[in-house]
């Protein structure tokens, strides 16, 4: 990496912190400049905008976010395990992602152009990776899926209502546990077995 490179990098990496720590609106580049060590005249040397600024924080946790659910989802082969796998990996880098969640989740985030680009790209990205997992387990006659689209986005839809719940506790274990008992009631339903 060039100077200019490793610049960039550490700009992203303290702008990242105070955006969390402040908000989007709340957030100056004069804070940022700080934290990075820099005059504010020199931060706009490698990023012309607030909004640009927070675009490359938005879009380093978005990389994060999807390199750990493919590690996380890569070490297993069972389907069951694999979604489980999503699930606890996507919420354990969700919870330090706070930038991309805003962005994603929040609507105080609506006027700025790329929103709704992350928004699109990052729900394709998460119903693909789902979908893939249920065509691996119903290929494998472990899963019985008459129609992935529709099983997906209630699996997807299903995560996202525990989402805030779980990412406000910072119990990893009760974070497990609750995940655990979600993926429990979508793999056997709550009807009693013959």
């Amino acid at each position: 990496m060039d100077k200019k490179e490793i610049a960039r990098e550490k700009i992203i990496t303290e702008a990242g912190k105070v955006f969390g720590k402040l908000g989007f609106k709340k957030t100056h580049m004069a804070a940022v400049a700080r934290e990075a060590g820099m005059g504010k005249s020199s931060l706009y040397y490698y990023f012309l905008s607030k909004e640009e600024l927070f675009e490359a924080v938005v879009d380093r946790e978005a990389k994060y976010l999807k390199e750990e659910i493919i590690k996380a989802t890569s070490e297993v082969s069972d389907p069951c395990e694999k979604l489980k796998a999503y699930v606890f990996a996507r919420m354990k880098a969700f919870n330090r992602s706070i930038n991309l969640y805003n962005a994603v989740r929040t609507n105080y985030l609506s006027h700025l152009p790329f929103i709704d680009k992350v928004r699109s790209k990052y729900e394709k990205e998460e119903k693909r990776m789902v979908s893939n997992i249920l065509k691996d387990g119903a290929r494998k006659k472990i899963f019985i899926v008459p129609n992935n689209e529709l099983a997906t986005i209630a699996i997807v839809t299903a995560i996202k209502g525990l989402e805030m719940p779980l990412l406000l506790r910072k119990d990893a274990a009760d974070i497990e546990r609750q995940a655990d008992q979600l993926l429990t009631f979508l793999f056997y339903g709550i009807t009693k077995g013959n």
